[in-house]
């Protein structure tokens, strides 16, 4: 068998510092934007941002600045270095940085990374939402310094300690978003113990929020701190218990208690009457179905859902009977679109009720799509170049323009767009948060949602959003009445434009409301006793037909988000129409901070403190240093056997600068022989979307071993034993250079020089025949074949649009084309046509095929000294090598070319049954496999062969310790080939 001499714990290294070779596969992580960084000082943080986020990045440092004194108060901790916030003006440019690895989703609002304490964040729709994002992101960085301090990872506690405490401490309190998860879970009588809570399906940051709201409340605010600092053993309930000596049963059950003591009564005794129906739910679409939007008529509507449970995707759907039509954007699998803007956008018809227009990210850049909804196609596309996101999509009447909120360099404002010359204009230009414009049937206003009523751009207080309505023309601003001390957003107008409708907080559950303009009244329309919410608190959530008196908005109920709809003529009817406080409109901005409302038990009071001046912040160029990002843990190994022991030992270093745009990745190995000695280095730059690298190093490799059976001397009386050990020891120096034509396809190039040299390592033991002692040994070392030079060339053209499950791809395309000339010693051109498909006929049976051709071309093609160009038989054609009817240490492994087909049957265990995907623990996949290959073997005087291998069978893989493991029961079709036999593969599916 063919193996590598590092062994696995060398290869462990180079995975993890992610050596500078190409991948054969995977999304690309585009970098759209040159982004020109600087650094901001304040007096205890280094802010590194970019100039069109600068006025916004100077109030960040002002804030961050105030969460420290918070902070640092509350958790009695001081920093004693410099805490790094690297700040993007959208999440769409945060989804490109380099700090963070990984992709980062739409649901992801900042990062706080463990390695150097860095806090990566976007600024969000609003400075006081920025203002929350940024408070739990420092709290992570008090709770790291403070971990550290005492020699404890975060990651050794569960998320519910970590994450719940963050918000806990970034919010104050239970806000009606964690009290409405609170109180559904109450209804449903689900409230988790909390030694339940470790479980995935309890949400960490709203149920640890309520969690810490409820203990600062009994046991004082210092009880966070407390805990944080506690060194009690048993994990974070241990700590609960040693800090408040009360044991995790009954903290539970006086946790519940409190929820629901404190949580108000939704209307009273009685139930409330239901008069919405439930078009969309669990049942027919997924968990999580938000954004709806009603037709002028009311007849149908557009949402988003993850109703394939793979990504959200947009649907269509009958309003009256929630039948599902189409779906009109999948993006599982699906390039074009980057994103849908699912936490803070919804969707908008045009007034004929012929086109939809849906705010997205293509390209690296902020569009409107617009969608011919009877042809089911994207009819036209807008870049919008003045914005780096936008959402919120409002036709006018005349459907001749489209208002839409967007972030521009970190602030919310509100823009118009003349689809005619595809000009965009603002509307609005400050930093208060404008969003969830809706335009008047008249045509003479838009209405919208804003913070500019309630919050204070000199103190930087947060308030209430309001309702607010601009004139078009003269773009003039006026405060609407709302519901007084609750959070108004999401207006819509009724067909006549006399009345809005609204979403309100009013005693902490959402609900419709209705503004009456001419009497300036406030009724409610819904009494959902969870709440009318979207994802967050600010997502969109209502929907109200412009032709019909029809409403459809999104309710959290039993743990899910479901689209609910009602007939607002009849609700009157069945719902007395009680007038609503409501809140007299301002003349100018008040100074009212986010806390303002009367405390819920357990709210954390949060004393002011003083912001600094920003004017007083230096700014400096940012240079990039290297330095130690991480180590992989260090490993001795050590053994022995017929061909001699060995001792070896090994250490991964990585290491780059603040931004992650410069990595240099090494990986060391040394051992007894010099054939032990193992190094490389990578050093990548992924500064602009072009990225680069140099790599080198030494590596040796064992390609075979040799062993024939003992010989006696004549006399008998002495046994001799000889073995070879085939060696090639690789030296490379290598460039390669990626460009991402989009998140799917990228272009490789490769180029560098490489020697190998050839070594025959023989030993020849003598043993007493009569014994078995060993009389002697020696071991010689010779030149197996003439050394190679070799300069390797390459290019290839990768794809992919593939969506993984746990233990393979499920959805989407892949295939790479690549050339790769190689000249000197051996002259060959390496040919690769790997071309993969994933469909799902029926969910969530997923059918994956696979065409792949290796070859290599040339004089140099078949010469004996070249690497295989499969390690494994199985890995190509199951049921074949080591236990199989043809050895893996073959001739197969020596062909020149070869053409491979695999077929595979993909469906979740138990999810077949269920409709769902794998998950849990231990997620299993069970399969369904037909393999066959065509092997070109080197020439011999009878001509070159071209054997055919074929093999069925079935099997599962499982996802178990981060590894996925293959058990197959198969049957091989040719070669002498037997009846069924098990076999076992490491790897994921193809």
């Amino acid at each position: 068998m063919l193996i590598r001499i590092a062994g696995l714990a060398l290869a462990a290294i180079v995975a993890t510092t992610g050596a500078a070779g190409a991948q054969s596969f995977g999304r690309n992580k585009v970098h759209y934007d040159d982004l020109d960084f600087r650094i901001l000082e304040s007096p205890h943080f280094d802010i590194y941002y970019y100039p069109a986020e600068h006025d916004a990045s100077v109030e960040a440092g002002r804030l961050a600045e105030r969460w420290y004194a918070r902070l640092s108060a509350t958790l009695g901790f001081t920093f004693t270095a410099r805490q790094p916030i690297v700040l993007y003006a959208s999440h769409s440019q945060f989804a490109q940085t380099n700090v963070i690895p990984g992709f980062l989703s739409e649901g992801v609002g900042g990062v706080t990374e463990h390695e150097k304490g860095r806090i990566v964040l976007p600024f969000a729709a609003g400075l006081g939402e920025t203002d929350h994002v940024l408070g739990h992101e420092l709290v992570h960085a008090f709770q790291r310094e403070v971990l550290r301090k005492s020699g404890r990872p975060m990651s050794t506690l569960p998320l519910w300690f970590i994450e719940g405490m963050a918000e806990y401490l970034s919010v104050g309190r239970i806000d009606p978003n964690t009290a409405m998860w609170l109180r559904d879970a109450a209804a449903q009588n689900q409230l988790p113990r909390i030694d339940q809570l470790g479980d995935p399906r309890w949400f960490p940051y709203r149920y640890g929020q309520a969690l810490w709201a409820y203990l600062a409340g009994r046991f004082g605010e210092d009880v966070v701190a407390r805990c944080l600092k506690s060194k009690a053993k048993g994990g974070a309930i241990g700590r609960l218990v040693a800090v408040t000596g009360v044991d995790a049963r009954t903290l539970s059950t006086g946790w519940h208690e409190s929820i629901r003591a404190m949580l108000p009564s939704p209307g009273g005794d009685a139930a409330p009457p239901r008069v919405s129906a439930a078009l969309v739910t669990s049942r027919n679409g997924g968990r999580l179905n938000i954004g709806p939007a009603l037709s002028p008529d009311g007849k149908a509507m557009v949402f988003l859902s993850e109703r394939d449970q793979y990504s959200i995707d947009v649907y269509l759907a009958d309003a009256v009977t929630g039948a599902i039509k189409r779906k009109i954007v999948q993006a599982a699998g699906d390039p074009h679109f980057e994103s849908l803007q699912f936490v803070e956008s919804a969707g908008a018809w045009d007034p004929a009720g012929r086109r939809f227009a849906l705010a997205a990210r293509s390209g690296g850049q902020a569009v409107l799509s617009i969608f011919d909804m009877q042809a089911g196609s994207i009819e036209r596309e807008v870049p919008i170049h003045e914005a780096d996101q936008v959402f919120g999509p409002t036709w006018s009447p005349d459907g001749k323009r489209i208002a839409f909120s967007a972030l521009r360099g970190g602030l919310s404002d509100l823009f118009e767009l003349n689809l005619d010359t595809a000009a965009v204009r603002a509307l609005t230009s400050d930093a208060f948060a404008d969003l969830q414009p809706a335009w008047s049937p008249d045509g003479r206003t838009i209405a919208f949602s804003t913070d500019r009523f309630s919050s204070s751009l000199d103190t930087l207080t947060f308030g209430n959003f309001r309702l607010a309505a601009i004139d078009v023309e003269t773009h003039a601003i006026r405060e609407l009445p709302g519901v007084a001390s609750a959070k108004n957003i999401d207006p819509h107008w009724s067909r006549d434009g006399g009345s809005l409708y609204f979403v309100a907080d009013a005693a902490q559950i959402s609900n419709v409301y209705r503004l009456d303009l001419a009497s300036a009244m406030i009724y409610q329309v819904t009494r959902e006793s969870t709440g009318v919410s979207g994802i967050t608190a600010l997502s969109p959530a209502l929907s109200v037909a412009a032709l019909a008196d029809r409403a459809a908005f999104s309710v959290y109920h039993s743990g899910t988000y479901e689209i609910h709809a009602i007939d607002l003529a009849s609700t009157s009817r069945v719902l007395p129409a009680v007038p609503v406080a409501a809140a007299a409109p301002t003349q100018a901005p008040s100074v009212a901070p986010n806390l303002a409302a009367p405390p819920a038990a357990g709210a954390f009071s949060m004393p002011p403190f003083d912001l600094p001046n920003g004017k007083t912040f230096a700014v400096k160029p940012y240079r990039p240093g290297l330095s130690l990002d991480r180590r992989v843990q260090p490993y001795l190994s050590a053994g022995g056997g017929s061909t001699g022991g060995f001792l070896r030992a090994g250490v991964g270093l990585s290491f780059g600068d603040m931004l992650g745009d410069h990595q240099l990745q090494t990986a060391l190995q040394v051992g007894k022989n010099v054939d032990d000695f193992i190094a490389e280095a990578a050093y990548l730059n992924m500064r602009s979307r072009w990225s680069w690298g140099i790599l080198g190093g030494q590596v040796p490799w064992l390609i075979g071993t040799n062993e024939p059976p003992a010989t006696r001397s004549p006399d008998g009386g002495v046994l001799t034993q000889q073995s070879d050990v085939f060696r090639q020891l690789h030296r490379d120096l290598s460039a390669m250079a990626i460009y991402p034509f989009s998140g799917a396809k990228r272009i490789e190039l490769t180029g560098g020089v490489e020697s190998i040299a050839f070594d025959l390592e023989s030993t020849t033991r003598d043993f007493s025949g009569v014994t078995g002692r060993m009389l002697n040994s020696s071991t010689a070392v010779s030149s197996a074949a003439p050394s190679a030079m070799l300069v390797e060339t390459g290019a290839a053209l990768v794809y992919d649009t593939s969506v993984f499950g746990p233990t393979s791809p499920i959805l989407g395309r892949r295939y790479r084309l690549a050339v790769a000339p190689t000249f000197g010693s051996l002259s060959f051109t390496t040919v690769t046509a790997d071309v993969r498909s994933y469909v799902m006929p029926v969910r969530p049976l997923t059918i994956a095929t696979r065409v792949m051709h290796v070859g290599r071309y040339g004089s140099g093609a078949a010469d004996p000294r070249l690497l295989p160009l499969a390690w494994t038989l199985r890995d190509v054609v199951r049921g074949y090598g080591d236990t199989g009817p043809v050895r893996s240490d073959g001739s197969y492994l020596s062909a020149e070319r070869m053409l491979v087909a695999n077929l595979e049957a993909r469906f979740p265990i138990p999810g077949i049954f269920t409709g769902r995907p794998p998950g849990g623990p231990l997620p299993i996949e069970g399969l369904i496999f037909s393999d066959a290959g065509k092997f070109w073997m080197p020439a011999s005087p009878l001509g070159a062969t071209r054997p055919l291998l074929r093999s069925v069978g079935a099997g599962v893989r499982l996802a178990a310790a981060g590894f996925v493991f293959e058990l197959d029961a198969v049957r091989p079709l040719d070669q002498l080939a037997g009846g069924w036999a098990f076999a076992f593969n490491f790897r994921p599916g193809f």
